[in-house]
């Protein structure tokens, strides 16, 4: 595969310990320009959809996550790898900072679905998830018990421009806005510069987007579509 430049810019350090540990790999990013009046109802309180080119951004994103430690338990193994398929808001809060809002994230680990639902708010949902390479192309898959599922494949291309401003500001997001018990909370991550490079979209079926309130966005093709091999990935509390 050629190489590709990474994204300009690393995270900030952690401001607290890490909270959990992951290796995060074949990350396939979607995402579409929507008016920003039509998203801003579905973020939470204290933040907005954050506009680039006159547009708000929704994603949808799959990747895996593995290798998953949660200090001070030791490394879950096999346990601690799931396939996460996500559908997410580009966020930024009044304090000036950069995130992202999730609408849904599918995945076959209960375990996770439950303690991130009680812990932090976020919009875990159990469906039967996977992923897989085919040849040179990255397949996912979810599927909720409603039916409701996607099933999503590219192939990876070329290396993106390092001039084009866009990349880097759709994956430079450095946390996540949860709400969660009736306030808005903040959670920082941290992950190396990112290789990435483009992709084109081989099979999109989903209906992911239309459950999280957003129905007619897959009617058109992704405004951009991203890969990258990911990477380790750290959260904590902001």
């Amino acid at each position: 595969m050629t190489s590709a430049p990474v994204s300009p810019r690393a995270a900030p350090p952690l401001p607290h310990h890490p909270v959990t540990f992951h290796r995060q790999r074949d990350v396939i990013l979607l995402h579409w320009r929507v008016e920003p009046g039509l998203v801003a109802p579905l973020v939470p309180a204290g933040c907005r959809p954050e506009v680039f080119d006159g547009s708000a951004w929704v994603g949808l994103v799959a990747y895996v996550f593995a290798d998953s430690t949660v200090p001070p338990l030791p490394p879950l193994g096999r346990l601690g790898t799931m396939v996460e398929i996500v559908v997410e808001i580009l966020t930024v809060d009044d304090r000036g900072r950069r995130g992202i809002a999730h609408r849904s994230i599918d995945t076959q680990h209960l375990p996770a679905v439950v303690a991130a639902r009680l812990g932090i708010g976020l919009p875990y949902t159990p469906a039967r998830a996977g992923s897989r390479w085919l040849g040179d192309e990255i397949a996912y898959r979810s599927r909720r018990r409603t039916g409701v599922g996607a099933r999503l494949r590219v192939l990876p291309g070329g290396a993106v421009s390092p001039a084009d401003p866009l990349p880097a500001f759709l994956t430079e997001r450095w946390g996540v806005h949860a709400r969660h018990l009736g306030r808005t909370s903040w959670w920082r991550l941290e992950h190396p510069p990112w290789a990435l490079r483009s992709a084109e979209v081989v099979e999109l079926d989903e209906t992911l987007l239309a459950a999280a309130g957003l129905a007619g966005l897959a009617s058109r093709p992704p405004d951009s579509v991203l890969f990258t091999p990911g990477g380790d990935v750290r959260y904590s509390r902001g």
